[in-house]
């Protein structure tokens, strides 16, 4: 991974188990589904190729990401377990990558990659540069062109700025969350804050960490929105959404 002033960690959500794939889900982490003639892993190490540190919270079959590093030649990426995978929602495996990562400046930036977020390597690279060149203190990747479905992860924002997040009472979205942000200085403080104030509370057991994201938002913290330049992406839940990834990895 290369190295310049401003450092960038990226850190891959992995840990949970894809149930709504059935029995391939059981069998592989989502990050590993193979779409066309590559992983999931695969397109996302190279488009993040030029980060700092790549890591990767795991959880559901560890070793096979473990394996899968390892044979691919990838010794420069971090694997670290997430023993509450099967208990606590993805606010905590990124809370778990986080008190993972060697942060030396509040220059030092935090890319978030969710696993289950396909899309071909120029769409990370294009997100890693611009998180490390940006002066800003966050983006968070919305696609603003897409049609909005009752499973979208829609965006409400006013002058660039996000302003709430969230699958309903959403008003006036203006687009839908991917799965990639960047934080950095102040915008990374509030969010570790807010993910650790979660800890031990039965009530947000089942949050998520775009929950945190809004509740950030909601507080003033300022997360710019990064509009995707392209809608050819799909977050692999279910069969359909992976046939659908199938069929755009043919259009390459």
């Amino acid at each position: 991974m290369a190295r310049g002033e401003a450092r960038t960690h990226v850190i891959v959500l992995a840990a949970g188990r894809g149930s709504r794939l059935g029995p391939l889900g059981d069998e592989i982490p989502k990050w590993l589904l193979e779409i066309g003639d590559r992983t999931i892993a695969e397109r996302q190490l190279e488009g993040a190729a030029d980060a700092t540190t790549f890591s990767v919270v795991t959880g559901h079959a560890d070793d096979t990401i473990s394996e899968f590093l390892q044979e691919h030649g990838h010794p420069e990426v971090n694997t670290v377990f997430n023993p509450e995978w099967a208990t606590l929602n993805n606010w905590y495996s990124l809370l778990v990558g986080l008190r993972a990562i060697d942060l030396q400046s509040d220059d030092d930036r935090m890319v978030v990659f969710n696993s289950d977020f396909y899309a071909e390597p120029d769409m990370y690279a294009a997100f890693v540069e611009s998180s490390a060149t940006t002066d800003e203190e966050s983006l968070i990747a919305v696609d603003v062109e897409r049609v909005l479905t009752d499973e979208s992860m829609k965006v409400s924002a006013r002058d660039g700025l996000l302003e709430r997040i969230g699958k309903v009472d959403i008003d006036y979205p203006i687009g839908e969350y991917l799965g990639m942000l960047m934080a950095r200085g102040g915008v990374l403080r509030d969010l570790t804050d807010m993910l650790a104030s979660f800890e031990g509370k039965p009530e947000d057991l089942n949050q998520w960490y775009e929950g945190a994201v809004g509740r950030t938002a909601a507080a003033g913290v300022p997360w710019r929105v990064w509009a995707t330049p392209t809608t050819d992406w799909v977050e692999i839940d279910d069969d359909a959404d992976y046939s659908i990834a199938e069929q755009l990895a043919q259009r390459v």
